[in-house]
């Protein structure tokens, strides 16, 4: 058996994912495919686009096995939190043999070796860290700086700086980068491979035909024709009928009332609470949220270099969330329980395998008892649950009513 694991986040899937599948399945010869999943909240300090079940249909439709949902915090953490989660999970499963994953650089020798110095943390490279850091440099720059200082003065890597430079800015390699560097940090077996990221960016806003990004695709779902170009059949089908039952579209800007009305009730010193505010940015959110009528205004208030759009997205839903600092430390540990979204005829072998060898719990129809490990998901989805069109679907505790979706064996 040769199980290959993963990481999306369908958001939603198209062209360019069937195509990353059909490598992935092409490079590690898998029988097997297992997929880790963000929840109804995304990396991009986003809702999305349609709720987690829908996009799990999708999934099952392209061809996985197994959809597994990464938990919240991890799903709406930076690049480190994200990445650690799902490694996390996968390598917790014991039974996957590889990962692959996306890259603008193609190649999995570069970027494993710097995954391993950011796991490892050599005593010179620390010492460029804290170099950077104490000239005023932000977290992510410091860090950016100092591996290109180590890998240039060790000789470690025969690349230019600002090659070097490109592939740490990329925002496929940093999210590559850090899989990498989970995988060191927990001695995982677990094989990577990496494919070459084709035609669009995963910022693009503009549609680019057969394969364009995801951001496109959902900045443009006005236009469906176009769209539809960039999706297979089924995704198009399945977004279609979440929209005429007024479950979506979701984007940001419909949660804009509840989180400035969050954001006026709360203190300074929640708001100082929050996961990644810090500098005194709790004194600038508190007057933005007075002054602005919604989130693009209130977002282009507090925007700067070390404050981008999506790290203010994200400590948004922190605010919604409720996710404070005393959490960190529960994301730099691995997550503590599975929780399966959905699978088909293959993927009922798998979660034999998975009971038969797994020590953490495996949820699969969630009940009561399993409110106090599954609290941030269901507040997640309680809240993105408002954001439906149709009053019928807004009704909470959903994560424990509806069921694990099925994809039944093709006749």
């Amino acid at each position: 058996m040769n199980v290959t694991g993963i990481v999306v986040e369908y958001n939603p899937l198209h062209n360019g994912h069937i195509f990353h599948l059909n490598k992935t399945k092409k490079i590690t010869q898998n029988d097997y495919v297992i997929a880790v999943m963000s929840g109804n909240f995304v990396q991009r300090g986003e809702p999305a686009f349609i709720n987690k079940w829908a996009r799990t249909k999708m999934a099952l439709e392209a061809g996985i096995d197994l959809v597994i949902e990464l938990p919240t915090i991890y799903s709406v953490s930076s690049a480190e939190g994200f990445a650690f989660g799902a490694i996390s999970i996968l390598n917790s499963l014991e039974i996957v043999d590889s990962i692959c994953f996306g890259s603008e650089l193609g190649s999995i020798y570069e970027l494993n070796i710097i995954g391993k110095i950011l796991a490892e943390e050599p005593p010179s490279y620390q010492g460029l860290l804290k170099y950077y850091l104490k000239h005023g440099l932000s977290y992510p720059a410091a860090r950016l700086h100092a591996l290109t200082d180590y890998i240039s003065d060790k000789n470690i890597l025969s690349l230019g700086k600002n090659h070097l430079n490109t592939i740490l800015q990329s925002s496929n390699n940093i999210l590559a980068i850090e899989y990498l560097k989970a995988l060191h940090k927990l001695s995982s077996t677990i094989k990577p491979y990496t494919i070459k990221r084709v035609k669009s960016k995963y910022n693009d806003i503009h549609l680019t035909g057969y394969i364009s990004s995801a951001t496109a695709i959902r900045k443009n779902f006005h236009d469906l024709n176009a769209v539809k170009e960039s999706m297979p059949d089924f995704t198009y089908k399945i977004i279609q009928n979440e929209i005429s039952c007024g479950r979506g579209p979701v984007c940001l800007n419909d949660f804009s009332q509840m989180i400035l009305y969050k954001l006026r009730e709360s203190s300074r010193d929640f708001i100082k609470s929050l996961i990644d505010v810090g500098e005194g940015l709790e004194n600038k959110i508190k007057f933005a949220a007075e002054e602005a009528s919604n989130i693009e205004e209130l977002i282009s208030m507090l925007k700067n270099k070390r404050y981008t759009t999506t790290r203010l997205q994200r400590i948004l839903i922190y605010a919604l969330l409720n996710m404070t600092k005393d959490i960190q430390n529960q994301i730099k540990m691995s997550p503590d329980y599975i929780r399966i979204l959905g699978f088909n005829e293959k993927g009922k072998d798998l979660i034999k395998l998975i009971k038969s060898r797994c020590k953490m719990p495996l949820i699969i129809n969630p009940s009561k008892k399993d409110t106090d490990i599954l609290v941030y998901d269901m507040l997640a989805t309680d809240i993105y649950v408002l954001a439906y069109k149709n009053n019928a679907f807004r009704k909470a505790r959903q994560d424990l009513k509806v069921p694990p979706v099925i994809k039944p064996a093709s006749i």
